[in-house]
């Protein structure tokens, strides 16, 4: 009798372990053009809240053969793909969401993610945001430029055209936030964006 209840205590406990775990399991499949990185490390990092990233820990792997991977089953989180320290130079980290499915990866000077929808809206998002930082900080650059130069008339008309390009950057940015609906990603862009209009 003392071994049947040991045996089921034990089964109980190897239960509760296992269901702690976490839901449904995130695969992600990485890669790499850059052969130097072979035999490095890549991180998967916990982004955010610092009380989330102790609870997380830092996942980590080998890159061989171009290829890395990851699997888990902690729940669903945004972490960031980094490369190590020492051998980042040349990459762009990246930012995922670890939600069921999988989530293809490509580490290089542009990194990418897809597979799943809010990566995808993620991706979109990164894409969206590299294009505006890029006109944002040419055409401010041009307008300081004509300021320098005395031309207020034509620097005030590039500034009313820079803030109506950033407010429709705006609306393109709540729009995939109503297409994600709630979410870790929708998270994510409403602490930077707010609410959706």
């Amino acid at each position: 009798m003392r071994i049947l209840l040991y045996l089921l205590s034990v089964v109980a406990c190897v239960g509760m372990v296992c269901c702690s775990e976490g839901g449904e399991r995130y695969v992600v499949k990485g890669s790499t053009s850059q052969s130097r990185l072979n035999g490095k490390k890549v991180y998967l990092v916990p982004y955010g809240n610092p009380e989330i990233v102790d609870s997380l820990g830092v996942d980590s792997t080998v890159i061989k053969d171009g290829k890395f991977e990851f699997n888990g089953q902690k729940g669903e989180f945004l972490a960031r793909v980094t490369i190590e320290m020492k051998h980042r130079y040349g990459t762009q980290d990246l930012l995922i969401v670890t939600e069921p499915g999988e989530i293809s990866v490509v580490i290089d000077s542009v990194s990418s993610a897809g597979g799943t929808p809010q990566n995808e809206v993620l991706q979109s998002w990164k894409g969206l945001k590299e294009n505006r930082d890029r006109v944002h900080w040419n055409q401010s650059q041009h307008i300081k430029y004509l300021q320098e130069q005395g031309d207020t008339v034509y620097a005030n008309s590039l500034a009313d055209s820079l803030k109506n390009f950033n407010e429709h950057y705006l609306k393109q940015v709540h729009g995939m936030m109503r297409e994600l609906g709630s979410g870790t990603a929708y998270d994510f862009l409403h602490q930077r964006y707010g609410d959706p209009q």
